[in-house]
């Protein structure tokens, strides 16, 4: 979907930024405990393109999972950190380029989760075909 948003700089024009939203977002949900991990991918091995920027939101508290997102710092780093994203807030990551995971759920509490992508006009392309899709 495309969106329209003015963008200005005190004492300057206007200027319009498309930007390309993922709908509906996607909604993870991890019982626990179980031992099963998201494996380290980048979303690229998935098909997505490169102008993508992830976001994702825990709805569940992590201190009740002790699970978090891990990513890469930079493309292939391997220095995975995690996310310390907190219930109310928003972790913004490049998920095509850098590898990320989710661990196991070990504790006895479900795991949610929300994300979702976007693209901004110029670095998106509009007439890019995931892999499998039509």
């Amino acid at each position: 979907q495309a969106a329209n948003s003015p963008l200005s700089e005190e004492g300057t024009c206007h200027q319009t930024l498309d930007f390309y939203y993922q709908r509906p977002p996607t909604i993870r949900i991890q019982p626990g405990p179980a031992w099963s991990i998201v494996k380290h991918h980048r979303d690229s091995e998935y098909g997505h393109q490169d102008g993508e920027i992830n976001y994702w939101i825990p709805l569940t508290s992590p201190e009740l999972t002790n699970v978090d997102l891990f990513v890469e710092s930079h493309p292939d780093a391997e220095d995975y950190h995690p996310m310390n994203v907190q219930l109310g807030e928003m972790g913004v990551f490049h998920g095509s380029s850098c590898r990320h995971y989710i661990p196991a759920n070990g504790s006895n509490c479900t795991r949610i989760s929300l994300d979702f992508r976007v693209g901004i006009g110029g670095y998106y392309d509009t007439e890019y075909l995931m892999v499998g899709s039509k």
